[in-house]
Protein backbone atom coordinates (compact mmCIF):
# COMPACT_ATOMS: atom_id res chain seq x y z
CA UNK A 1 0.00 0.00 0.00
CA UNK A 2 2.12 2.78 -1.45
CA UNK A 3 1.05 6.18 1.19
CA UNK A 4 1.84 9.40 -0.36
CA UNK A 5 3.51 10.57 3.00
CA UNK A 6 3.30 9.86 7.04
CA UNK A 7 3.89 11.51 9.41
CA UNK A 8 5.59 10.39 12.89
CA UNK A 9 3.40 10.64 16.13
CA UNK A 10 4.62 9.35 19.51
CA UNK A 11 5.64 5.51 18.39
CA UNK A 12 3.05 5.10 15.07
CA UNK A 13 3.32 6.46 11.54
CA UNK A 14 0.22 8.06 10.25
CA UNK A 15 0.00 8.49 6.56
CA UNK A 16 -1.17 12.42 5.67
CA UNK A 17 -2.62 11.70 2.68
CA UNK A 18 -4.13 8.30 1.18
CA UNK A 19 -5.06 7.44 -2.32
CA UNK A 20 -8.84 7.47 -2.64
CA UNK A 21 -9.11 4.08 -4.05
CA UNK A 22 -6.99 2.66 -0.68
CA UNK A 23 -9.52 5.33 1.61
CA UNK A 24 -12.53 3.32 -0.47
CA UNK A 25 -11.01 -0.11 0.61
CA UNK A 26 -10.39 1.20 4.22
CA UNK A 27 -13.93 2.57 4.33
CA UNK A 28 -15.38 -1.11 3.28
CA UNK A 29 -13.35 -2.78 6.06
CA UNK A 30 -14.20 -0.36 8.72
CA UNK A 31 -18.10 -0.90 7.40
CA UNK A 32 -17.97 -4.54 7.84
CA UNK A 33 -16.05 -4.14 11.11
CA UNK A 34 -19.09 -1.82 12.31
CA UNK A 35 -21.40 -4.65 11.26
CA UNK A 36 -20.16 -7.05 13.02
CA UNK A 37 -18.39 -5.00 16.19
CA UNK A 38 -20.29 -4.70 19.39
CA UNK A 39 -21.74 -1.39 20.26
CA UNK A 40 -18.66 0.22 21.12
CA UNK A 41 -16.61 -0.92 18.26
CA UNK A 42 -19.66 -0.23 15.80
CA UNK A 43 -18.89 3.86 16.90
CA UNK A 44 -15.44 3.96 16.88
CA UNK A 45 -15.39 2.06 13.07
CA UNK A 46 -18.41 4.65 11.85
CA UNK A 47 -15.98 7.49 13.37
CA UNK A 48 -13.17 6.31 11.31
CA UNK A 49 -15.88 5.57 8.26
CA UNK A 50 -16.83 9.49 8.38
CA UNK A 51 -12.98 10.73 9.05
CA UNK A 52 -12.23 8.36 6.34
CA UNK A 53 -14.97 9.53 3.56
CA UNK A 54 -14.28 13.61 4.69
CA UNK A 55 -10.82 13.09 3.91
CA UNK A 56 -10.30 14.61 7.62
CA UNK A 57 -6.49 14.26 7.65
CA UNK A 58 -5.37 15.75 10.40
CA UNK A 59 -8.19 13.26 12.49
CA UNK A 60 -6.02 9.86 10.62
CA UNK A 61 -4.11 9.16 13.88
CA UNK A 62 -7.96 8.15 15.10
CA UNK A 63 -8.28 5.52 12.49
CA UNK A 64 -4.70 4.53 12.75
CA UNK A 65 -3.76 5.18 16.71
CA UNK A 66 -3.88 0.99 16.88
CA UNK A 67 -0.91 0.95 14.02
CA UNK A 68 2.51 1.09 15.65
CA UNK A 69 6.35 1.72 13.98
CA UNK A 70 7.68 -1.37 12.15
CA UNK A 71 10.73 -3.07 14.32
CA UNK A 72 13.30 -3.31 12.21
CA UNK A 73 14.82 -6.62 11.22
CA UNK A 74 17.81 -5.18 12.53
CA UNK A 75 16.79 -4.30 15.83
CA UNK A 76 15.32 -8.09 15.66
CA UNK A 77 18.31 -9.71 14.67
CA UNK A 78 20.46 -7.61 16.98
CA UNK A 79 18.32 -9.04 20.47
CA UNK A 80 19.11 -12.67 18.96
CA UNK A 81 22.56 -11.80 18.88
CA UNK A 82 23.05 -10.89 22.27
CA UNK A 83 21.21 -13.10 23.63
CA UNK A 84 22.39 -16.06 21.70
CA UNK A 85 25.94 -14.17 23.36
CA UNK A 86 24.18 -14.35 26.71
CA UNK A 87 23.22 -18.01 26.54
CA UNK A 88 26.69 -18.86 26.28
CA UNK A 89 28.46 -16.63 28.58
CA UNK A 90 25.28 -17.77 31.42
CA UNK A 91 26.23 -21.68 30.55
CA UNK A 92 29.75 -20.97 30.86
CA UNK A 93 29.31 -19.48 34.02
CA UNK A 94 26.92 -22.45 35.96
CA UNK A 95 30.35 -24.29 34.66
CA UNK A 96 33.12 -22.70 36.89
CA UNK A 97 33.65 -23.29 40.01
CA UNK A 98 33.29 -20.74 42.95
CA UNK A 99 36.86 -20.20 43.46
CA UNK A 100 36.35 -18.76 39.88
CA UNK A 101 34.13 -16.60 39.93
CA UNK A 102 35.36 -14.86 42.76
CA UNK A 103 38.32 -13.92 40.20
CA UNK A 104 36.07 -12.51 37.91
CA UNK A 105 33.73 -9.08 38.47
CA UNK A 106 30.86 -11.27 36.13
CA UNK A 107 28.51 -8.33 37.84
CA UNK A 108 29.39 -5.91 34.77
CA UNK A 109 28.80 -8.60 32.30
CA UNK A 110 25.19 -9.22 33.58
CA UNK A 111 22.92 -8.70 31.73
CA UNK A 112 20.90 -5.11 32.25
CA UNK A 113 18.09 -5.19 30.14
CA UNK A 114 17.00 -2.59 26.90
CA UNK A 115 16.36 1.33 27.49
CA UNK A 116 12.75 1.61 27.08
CA UNK A 117 13.27 5.23 25.97
CA UNK A 118 16.10 5.44 23.35
CA UNK A 119 14.59 2.18 21.03
CA UNK A 120 12.80 -0.60 20.17
CA UNK A 121 14.81 -3.01 21.78
CA UNK A 122 13.27 -3.29 25.09
CA UNK A 123 9.38 -3.44 23.62
CA UNK A 124 10.48 -6.06 20.72
CA UNK A 125 12.37 -8.24 23.87
CA UNK A 126 9.47 -7.83 26.10
CA UNK A 127 7.37 -9.22 23.63
CA UNK A 128 9.60 -12.04 22.76
CA UNK A 129 9.91 -13.14 26.73
CA UNK A 130 6.22 -12.27 28.05
CA UNK A 131 4.17 -13.12 24.33
CA UNK A 132 6.18 -15.40 22.26
CA UNK A 133 7.98 -17.20 25.20
CA UNK A 134 11.43 -17.16 23.92
CA UNK A 135 13.97 -16.15 25.91
CA UNK A 136 12.49 -18.26 29.29
CA UNK A 137 15.54 -17.45 31.28
CA UNK A 138 14.79 -13.69 31.31
CA UNK A 139 11.12 -14.18 32.32
CA UNK A 140 9.77 -12.46 35.47
CA UNK A 141 12.98 -10.71 35.47
CA UNK A 142 13.69 -6.48 34.80
CA UNK A 143 14.32 -6.15 31.36
CA UNK A 144 14.07 -2.57 31.49
CA UNK A 145 17.78 -0.98 31.62
CA UNK A 146 18.85 2.21 34.49
CA UNK A 147 21.50 2.70 31.92
CA UNK A 148 20.93 4.18 28.64
CA UNK A 149 24.60 3.03 27.72
CA UNK A 150 23.61 -0.41 27.77
CA UNK A 151 23.79 -1.11 23.83
CA UNK A 152 27.14 0.40 23.87
CA UNK A 153 28.41 -2.07 26.54
CA UNK A 154 26.17 -5.08 24.40
CA UNK A 155 28.16 -3.92 21.19
CA UNK A 156 31.65 -4.00 23.11
CA UNK A 157 30.72 -7.59 23.98
CA UNK A 158 29.46 -8.48 20.51
CA UNK A 159 32.88 -7.66 19.30
CA UNK A 160 34.54 -9.89 21.59
CA UNK A 161 32.03 -12.65 20.94
CA UNK A 162 32.33 -12.60 17.34
CA UNK A 163 35.61 -13.24 17.80
CA UNK A 164 34.15 -16.78 19.32
CA UNK A 165 31.46 -17.42 17.03
CA UNK A 166 33.16 -19.62 14.79
CA UNK A 167 34.99 -21.36 17.87
CA UNK A 168 33.57 -25.04 17.64
CA UNK A 169 33.29 -24.99 21.86
CA UNK A 170 29.94 -23.79 22.87
CA UNK A 171 31.41 -22.40 26.42
CA UNK A 172 33.60 -20.11 27.04
CA UNK A 173 36.62 -20.09 29.43
CA UNK A 174 37.78 -18.17 32.37
CA UNK A 175 40.25 -15.82 30.09
CA UNK A 176 37.55 -15.91 27.93
CA UNK A 177 34.81 -14.30 29.95
CA UNK A 178 37.73 -11.96 31.00
CA UNK A 179 37.95 -10.57 27.61
CA UNK A 180 34.19 -9.81 28.01
CA UNK A 181 35.46 -8.03 30.86
CA UNK A 182 38.04 -6.13 29.67
CA UNK A 183 35.76 -4.75 27.07
CA UNK A 184 33.23 -3.71 29.25
CA UNK A 185 35.62 -1.65 31.41
CA UNK A 186 37.04 -0.24 28.47
CA UNK A 187 33.69 1.55 27.73
CA UNK A 188 33.73 3.17 30.95
CA UNK A 189 37.14 4.41 31.33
Amino acid sequence: MPLKALMMTSNTMIPESIPLIERQLLINQCKILSIISDEKEREINEKRIEILEKGYTGLYPKVFNSLYEEVPISVYTEISNIMKMYGQINESIKLLSNEEKELLDLARIDFEGFDQDSGMHYYMMSYLVDRMDQHGEYKGRQLKAHSSSCMIKYNKMLSVYANYDNNASSHFTLTDLQCFIDAVLDTQE
